[in-house]
């Protein structure tokens, strides 16, 4: 009987994001080639990471434009492989005649395994976007991770369906920026109380300023911060995850056991 995994080396990866798309995968090339030197199993980098935040770019993004993104989906699926490291990442995408927001997995080998596209729309994001409708979950080596973007934070639903498909681990990409500074607590306040609710390790991975209201951030099962970065510059946050810290929590184990829908 295969024994579970222990332990699960993560990355969050708070870069710059701009309008460059050609830009964003170098940058996100360094950031692989860094994460392999350093043991990282996975790497999640910002919601729209590849192709910049439409909202933030004030315009439409025209459909002919996504073969130009698809091929740099493509550039990071070779990342991926080339660096052993399995990357978690966002890029808009056109799908049934309109653009979602959404995060990709791709594995060791470069493979797409999965993907999810935003279910919580901004007020902004409504005008750029097509909602999404299900949570996403992915294995890891045998762990349950599950997916979020941004404004999904402020909302419990999605963490609370992912706990009962299992999730041990939520990766949570944002393209949190903006002059509304004091969302800052709040917003990590949001992540923290969703890794307690669920009893489950939650990594947020933000852009990098001009002005964020939301830290990039690494917090445990009882919503308790593991790592965080610095406001307003790129930075590369390393943990290691205790998973048999989710197995024996309390607090998920009640959780699960008392929930009344």
């Amino acid at each position: 009987m295969t024994q579970p995994r222990a332990s699960l080396r993560v990355a969050a990866s708070q870069m710059t994001v701009s309008a460059e798309v050609a830009e964003n995968v170098r940058a996100i090339r360094r950031t692989l080639d860094l994460c392999a030197k350093r043991g990282v199993e996975i790497a999640l980098f910002p919601e729209t990471a590849i192709s910049d935040y439409a909202p933030a770019l004030g315009r439409h993004r025209r459909a002919e434009t996504w073969p130009d993104l698809r091929a740099a989906l493509a550039e990071v699926a070779l990342a991926a492989h080339e660096t052993g490291v399995w990357t978690v990442v966002g890029c808009d995408t056109w799908h049934d005649a309109g653009w979602v927001n959404r995060l990709y997995v791709f594995n060791a080998q470069g493979d797409k395994v999965a993907t999810y596209d935003k279910v919580h729309l901004t007020p902004d994001d409504w005008t750029y976007y097509q909602p999404g409708h299900e949570s996403v979950l992915f294995h890891y080596d045998g762990v349950p991770i599950g997916l979020q973007i941004c404004y999904d934070v402020r909302f419990p639903e999605g963490y609370r369906n992912l706990l009962h498909q299992g999730a041990q681990v939520i990766l949570q990409g944002f393209y949190g920026a903006g002059g509304d500074t004091w969302k800052v607590p709040v917003m990590n306040a949001h992540i923290r109380a969703r890794a307690a609710e669920s009893g489950c390790f939650v990594v947020a991975a933000n852009v990098a300023g001009p002005l964020q209201i939301v830290h990039s951030m690494v917090v445990d099962p009882l919503g308790l911060i593991l790592a965080q970065a610095n406001q307003d510059r790129p930075e590369l946050l390393v943990a290691d995850l205790d998973l048999g810290r989710v197995a024996d929590s309390s607090i998920r184990r009640d959780y699960l056991d008392k929930y009344r829908p």
